[in-house]
C-alpha cells in the first residue's frame, strides 16, 4: 500500500478515536444524562450541561444553548425537559412530545 495512503487511514483513525473521547468526556461532566424515545419511534438522548446541552439523534448531535431553565436550542432543534417528558421541535416540523425511555445512558 502507497505511503500517501496508509497516512491518511492513520489520520482518519486517529480523528475517530479522538471524537469518541470528546464524546464520552462530554458524558462524564454532564449534570444530567437521559434517554427519550418519541410517538413515532426517534429516539435521542440528552447531556445536560450548566450552559447548554447536547442533543443526539439519527440526525447527529447538536449543541443547544439554555435559553431558559430545561429549555435548550440551536438553529435547528429546540428542547424543552419536563419531569419524564420532551418536547422537541426542529426547523420546519411540528413539535411533538416524547418520553423518557426505560434505556440506560
Amino acid at each position: 500500500m502507497p505511503r500517501i495512503t496508509l497516512f491518511v487511514v492513520g489520520l482518519l483513525a486517529l480523528g475517530s478515536t479522538a471524537a469518541g473521547v470528546a464524546g464520552y468526556a462530554d458524558l462524564a461532566h454532564a449534570e444530567r444524562q437521559a434517554r427519550f424515545v418519541c410517538p413515532d419511534g426517534e429516539r435521542f438522548s440528552v447531556a445536560v450541561h450548566a450552559d447548554h446541552a447536547r442533543f443526539r439523534s439519527g440526525d447527529g448531535v447538536f449543541t443547544l444553548a439554555q435559553t431558559a431553565e430545561g429549555r435548550f436550542q440551536s438553529a435547528d432543534v429546540a428542547l424543552q425537559l419536563e419531569h419524564d417528558r420532551s418536547l422537541v421541535a426542529r426547523d420546519g416540523e411540528s413539535p411533538k412530545t416524547c418520553r423518557l425511555s426505560g434505556e440506560a445512558v
